[in-house]
């Protein structure tokens, strides 16, 4: 299986083969193709970050230093910081568990 680090910045590693590496730029250069051929709305400033917080967002119910270790990223802070989002959903779930710890006596 092929696994990309969208991560790093400077290339793409395709893990499968440490060997080959493309450019950031034909690799942006892939995604505004695909996005035309899907003919989606291409992610306004921003190539690659959106797959970055869209990912570690949806990887918020798993521990921190797994997803970071996962995404590339260096620290917890940089995840927490720029990448994980609060959405709805997840402050839903917040609010209606937080019910659930009784005061003990």
């Amino acid at each position: 299986m092929v696994r990309a680090r969208f991560l790093d910045t400077k290339v793409l590693r395709l893990t499968a083969n440490p060997a080959v590496r493309i450019t950031i730029h034909l690799a942006s250069k892939w995604l505004r193709k695909g996005e035309t051929l899907a003919e989606l709305e291409p992610h306004q400033g921003s190539r690659w970050d959106a797959f970055g917080r869209k990912w570690a967002s949806e990887s918020k119910h798993l521990p921190d230093v797994d997803v970071a270790k996962a995404g590339g990223w260096n620290s917890l802070e940089s995840l927490k910081t720029a990448y994980q989002q609060a959405d709805e959903g997840t402050m839903l779930q917040v609010v209606l568990e937080a019910g659930k710890l009784r005061e003990v006596r």
